[in-house]
């Protein structure tokens, strides 16, 4: 197998089907070994009759499996998904409700092929809405994981201020490059998302342990997907909830930045930035406290940096 397409869901049901048509639809793959994997993470819908229902009349160039993944967390599935994925050299990964190009497997397969030093690789996302964006979409969407970081392939660098790396959905990592650099799932820092406060960062863990070893992160244009976003998610209230989860991410996500020999100082390091994160949330308050209630964006980028602030003291938080 040359590659494997992993889709990791959680009572997927309604959302899976419409990947997998999709995934029906690629071109470009001849003389590629290619299966996808859905990795089903504990959910309790109907997941599995759905896949077993498309797995009777899948594409011939191709294999569909399933497989139930009991432990819950992104983390777990994803993990599984890996150890699952046998020969395969590479390992793309769909959510649920990422909708791949017709062309995403050719372009995601020849490009780890044509750049033997890369670890992982993410390309351009897409939003696809049901309804008309709302006025703050454009100010919002990197919340939502809408990125499109150019036309021209590049390396991220490691030295770089701020430090980047590819995003998670539509991403595809290099087996041998997780096998070297990513610990095994209870070792890991972030299990998955916390549903309560929005906290997560798992996917950008695992990245940050590939920047840091040998292995190169880069952008691949030529891969694009679609994030199906419903309704729901364009709310206000989830919104808000949202920003503040990515603050409160904040600071697991730093600690995977630092090499396993720096981590020592970070204890140090926690009044440092403390300080800082108070500094630049009353700056952002002052600054834009006469338009927060009106402009959106400000609200949310308060939410977040109330977050970051917070986010060293995450277990408390997580308690009160």
């Amino acid at each position: 197998m040359d590659f494997t397409v992993a889709i990791c869901t959680y009572n997927g049901a309604q959302r899976v089907p419409e990947v997998l048509d999709q995934l029906q639809k690629q071109v470009g793959t001849e003389g590629i070994e290619w299966e996808v994997l859905v990795v089903d993470n504990n959910s309790n819908d109907n997941t599995g009759a759905v896949v077993f229902h498309y797995a009777k009349e899948w594409r011939q160039d191709s294999h569909l499996r399933y497989i139930f993944e009991p432990r819950q967390g992104q983390s777990y599935a994803r993990s599984r998904a890996v150890q699952e994925a046998g020969s395969s050299d590479f390992i793309g990964f769909l959510d649920d409700d990422n909708l791949p190009a017709e062309n995403w497997v050719a372009e995601a397969y020849h490009f780890g092929r044509e750049h033997p030093k890369v670890g992982a690789y993410g390309g351009i996302i897409h939003a696809k809405l049901d309804e008309p964006a709302p006025p703050y979409f454009d100010q919002i969407k990197g919340y939502l994981t809408i990125y499109n970081r150019g036309s021209v392939a590049f390396c991220y660098e490691r030295s770089a201020k701020p430090r980047r790396i590819p995003a998670a959905p539509g991403s595809v990592i290099r087996k041998e490059a997780w096998q070297e650099c990513v610990p095994p799932p209870e070792k890991l820092l972030i299990k998955g998302r916390d549903e309560k406060t929005m906290a997560a960062g798992e996917d950008a863990e695992v990245m940050f342990y590939i920047q840091n070893s040998k292995w190169e992160l880069w952008h691949n244009p030529k891969m694009e997907i679609w994030h199906h976003i419903p309704p729901h998610r364009l709310e206000k209230s989830y919104l808000l909830k949202l920003a503040r989860g990515y603050g409160l991410s904040n600071n697991l996500t730093r600690v995977a930045r630092f090499s396993r020999s720096q981590r020592p100082l970070l204890p140090f390091l926690l009044p440092f930035y403390t300080f800082r994160d108070s500094i630049k949330l009353l700056i952002h308050y002052l600054r834009y406290k006469n338009i927060i209630q009106s402009d959106f964006g400000k609200a949310c980028e308060l939410q977040l940096k109330i977050g970051q602030l917070y986010s060293p003291y995450l277990k408390l938080y997580q308690k009160s």
